[in-house]
């Protein structure tokens, strides 16, 4: 059974399964970071703030990267949920505000569905900010990516978990790739990467970055994640993010105004 949780929502909401790449049960994920309980916080803390390019999306509906001056990459179900929730829908760099325009959702995107990705339009250019490019080749597998966002934290070993707003980065290898996700999983140490991590409830939408030529590429969107041994975000859990390779044909005909916005009744 597919679960998604909400970073507005305090109540998983069951969801239908689908196809998945090991066959199981998924929460979707709202990238807060949870870490490794034998490491410092502070270094999660301080590979966040490398990544100013990533941004919350509302207030606490979700995360997004910028991808270009006015252009904001984040998942389907958060920019259904900040344009139908939202009053004065933003996207937050820092502590400024840039108002939303429009929400442009892939067109094979239902709740729970592999293609869950989309593209916000903000009225103004971000400033000081550089946009981060898309990860547009194919060789995902068995690279460490990068994974940021906000919102509720702790660490593998425990069900405790705190809000504090705070951007924080991880580090986790690529375990499995399919046409339009790729899969981490959370390793318990001495196994996974220095800095382990992985999303947990509270701001679907953040990126799986890879560096490419020293530079980070956004190769997927945090979308959908598998409780693990102890719960959520646990260590052996697993998260599913919409693979950006096999749908940046799409972001790019958004980017160049060759898509309708999608439209939203509050």
């Amino acid at each position: 059974m597919l679960h998604r949780y909400l970073a507005s929502f305090s109540v998983l909401t069951l969801l239908f399964p689908y196809s998945l790449p090991r066959g199981a049960p998924l929460l979707s994920a709202e990238t807060p970071i949870i870490i490794r309980h034998d490491r410092a916080d502070q270094r999660y803390l301080d590979l966040g703030a490398a990544y100013p390019a990533v941004g919350r999306v509302g207030r606490r509906v979700g995360d997004g990267t910028l991808i270009g001056s006015r252009w904001v990459l984040t998942a389907a179900h958060v920019a259904v949920g900040l344009m139908t929730r939202s009053q004065a829908p933003a996207v937050y760099f820092g502590d400024r505000a840039y108002a939303v325009s429009n929400a442009f959702v892939h067109p094979k995107w239902e709740d729970m569905n592999p293609h869950d990705i989309a593209v916000l339009e903000l009225k103004d250019p971000v400033e000081n900010v550089n946009p981060l490019a898309l990860y547009l080749a194919a060789g995902e597998m068995g690279e460490v990516a990068t994974l940021v966002g906000h919102g509720r934290t702790g660490v593998g070993n425990s069900r405790e978990r705190r809000d504090d707003d705070q951007k924080r980065g991880a580090t986790n290898r690529i375990d499995e790739v399919t046409t339009s996700q790729l899969v981490f999983s959370f390793d318990a140490p001495p196994n996974g990467t220095d800095l382990e991590g992985i999303p947990g409830a509270g701001d679907s939408g953040g990126p799986a970055l890879i560096m490419v030529g020293g530079k980070p590429q956004v190769a997927g969107v945090s979308s959908a994640g598998q409780p693990g041994t102890a719960g959520p975000g646990s260590y052996g859990a697993l998260d599913y993010f919409t693979r950006v390779s096999t749908h940046a044909a799409w972001v790019q005909r958004v980017l160049e105004g060759r898509e309708k916005p999608r439209t939203f009744a509050r």
